[in-house]
């Protein structure tokens, strides 16, 4: 802000002269107070100027309707909804989001700083304020190949953004509690500037999150049970409730909040696919489940607003009041908290007639393809199972990040392809970013695909091919059309590609437009329902952090298969 701005904010705060906008007959929501303002709002220059009668070049009577801060998402990866940001802005602030605290950490591991500079300039100018956190572990193990390594001196001149708001969820555990040299620049690089360290706590022990809190880290997304999130509460972390497509922590969770500890709790995504958003909401879904729940409406927009904002030392967001930038929604009642109209910077970007905003000068530039493997056979994927000892086999669960490992018998086969009738499926690992030729193969259980494959270059972290399959042939057929189309998911079965999504962004996101992009996910769950028996979760986020190494019990990588209770690559076979 400069001098004339700030002239101009305090002129119009004074009745010297009139507002940009003002509103009349509101009730405001006083996240300081709990308590609600029935008052007329001021605003100039896309501030909030005071409370009361201001004259306004634009006059708005809201005939008693509410007025609240507009959410903030505390966590969020934008790769993971398969959109950029311009996209999901669009999607977003229809449901009242007016900001984002994301980190990169997909791109990255694909492209490195790159990656992140890229999210920082495509994100510029939007209706939603994207924040970033600089991803932490760039890979986040040694445990697979990644695109990129980000050290700490890499990160450095990024935190020259004024966007950038600290160093994203530290999840290799063992790098911390070692004192990894690197590890402790990055956290001492933050927290020396005083900003904000995520945390990623995944079946944290209690001396984990001891080690956690000594290092500076404040924040947790990945607690499953009120005991964990308990454990991190008492010990002054903040803990963001996370409800995304496949790790869905809110009824685990919302008990625990109080009057006393409401303050120290917010709302996140994490992980949601652009469809769902679009159809379901993201915070503001939540903040309706946490007033049926039984919180208070004032106290569950806290945690989405106010909440995240202090965390994040976002001093301008997250409140009505003077000083504060005019972000906010309107609507006819907080019980039922369905969104009217939202306004950013004090001009409207929905309401009746839809979103408002002018997206033509947010268009992010292109990236080049990162799909680097050379051409897969079905041979590629051929198994031989020798009938001896026992198989070491994973087993998804339905709605959460964590597997099961299992050791099963299996009978002597030379050419294994699946053993349908036992739910049982290959799955595959195609190392895609140095071409190494790496190919990774193991068994999953859970997922009841009957036929064909499903293939895709979304696999947390390091994003390397992903793909599970009845038969080799269809495997190798749905991992080459990634290749040739730049990254994505792709459906095949008996030769045929039944659908596809391109994600020809790093081969993590689609720069097609929301309702297109829409309808061609749709058009991959539909077919989905088709290829899979019974389903009823989503299998391409499963799927995607089947590779994740530092979530529990075991995962594969394109150097293996890899157990986290053992803390080591065991083989296949034992």
């Amino acid at each position: 802000m400069d001098i004339n701005t700030l002239t101009s904010l305090i002129k119009a705060s004074n009745g010297e002269i009139p507002c940009d906008l003002s509103l009349q007959n509101a009730k405001v929501v006083d996240v300081f107070s709990g308590k609600i303002l029935e008052t007329g709002i001021g605003i100039k220059d896309g501030y909030i100027v005071g409370y009361g009668d201001y004259e306004g070049d634009e006059v708005t009577d809201l005939d008693g309707a509410y007025v609240s801060p507009s959410l903030i998402d505390s966590h969020i990866h934008v790769e993971s909804t398969v959109s950029t940001c311009r996209v999901l802005s669009e999607a977003a602030c229809m449901h009242g989001i007016g900001s984002m605290v994301a980190d990169p950490h997909e791109i990255a591991n694909v492209l490195g700083s790159d990656g992140i500079l890229y999210m920082l300039d495509s994100s510029e100018g939007l209706p939603v304020d994207f924040y970033f956190m600089l991803s932490s572990c760039v890979p986040s193990t040694k445990l697979e190949t990644s695109g990129a390594v980000l050290k700490s001196s890499d990160l450095l001149p990024l935190y020259d953004s004024e966007r950038v708001l600290g160093l994203a969820e530290v999840m290799d555990m063992p790098s911390v509690a070692g004192c990894d040299e690197d590890m402790l620049k990055k956290l001492l690089a933050a927290r020396n500037r005083g900003l904000v360290i995520d945390g990623h706590g995944s079946e944290l022990t209690k001396r984990g999150s001891n080690i956690f809190r000594t290092a500076g880290i404040s924040t947790d997304h990945e607690c499953v049970t009120s005991e964990e999130a308990m454990d991190r509460l008492s010990k002054g972390m903040y803990i963001h409730i996370r409800e995304g497509t496949a790790a869905k922590n809110f009824d685990a969770i919302i008990g625990l909040v109080d009057k006393d500890n409401l303050r120290r709790f917010t709302f996140c995504t994490d992980d949601m696919h652009i469809d769902e958003l679009h159809r379901n909401g993201s915070i503001d879904a939540l903040v309706r489940r946490a007033i049926a729940f039984g919180l208070e409406p004032v106290d569950a927009i806290r945690m989405a607003t106010i909440n995240p904002s202090e965390c994040y030392g976002l001093r301008e967001s997250g409140a009505i009041a003077p000083g504060y930038r005019a972000d906010f929604i309107v609507l006819e009642s907080l019980s039922d908290f369905r969104i009217r109209s939202v306004y950013k910077r004090g001009l409207k970007v929905y309401g009746t007639d839809g979103v408002t905003f002018d997206f033509s000068s947010a268009i992010p530039p292109p990236i080049m393809s990162t799909m680097n493997f050379r051409e897969l056979k079905a041979s590629s994927f051929k198994m031989d199972i020798p009938g001896t000892g026992t198989v070491n086999l994973m087993e998804i669960i339905k709605n959460s990040l964590l597997t099961r490992h299992h050791e099963i018998s299996m009978g002597k086969s030379s050419d294994f392809m699946s053993d349908i009738t036992n739910d049982i499926i290959k799955i595959g690992i195609v190392e895609r970013h140095k071409n190494t030729g790496n190919v990774a193969l193991g068994l999953v259980r859970g997922f009841r695909l009957h036929e064909g494959a499903v293939a895709s270059s979304v696999s947390h972290d390091s994003h390397n091919i992903i793909v599970i399959g009845t038969n080799d042939q269809d495997m190798a057929s749905a991992c080459n059309r990634l290749r040739e189309t730049g990254g994505g998911i792709a459906i095949y079965s008996h030769g045929k590609m039944l659908a596809e999504l391109p994600l020809e962004i790093a081969g993590l996101m689609s720069g097609r437009p929301l309702l297109e992009l829409i309808e061609n996910v749709g058009n991959l769950k539909n077919t989905a329902q088709v290829v899979f028996d019974g389903l009823d979760f989503d299998p391409f986020l499963t799927l995607s952090f089947l590779a994740l190494p530092v979530i529990p019990e075991i995962k594969i990588t394109d150097k293996g298969l890899y157990s986290s209770s053992l803390g080591r690559f065991i083989g296949l076979f034992n």
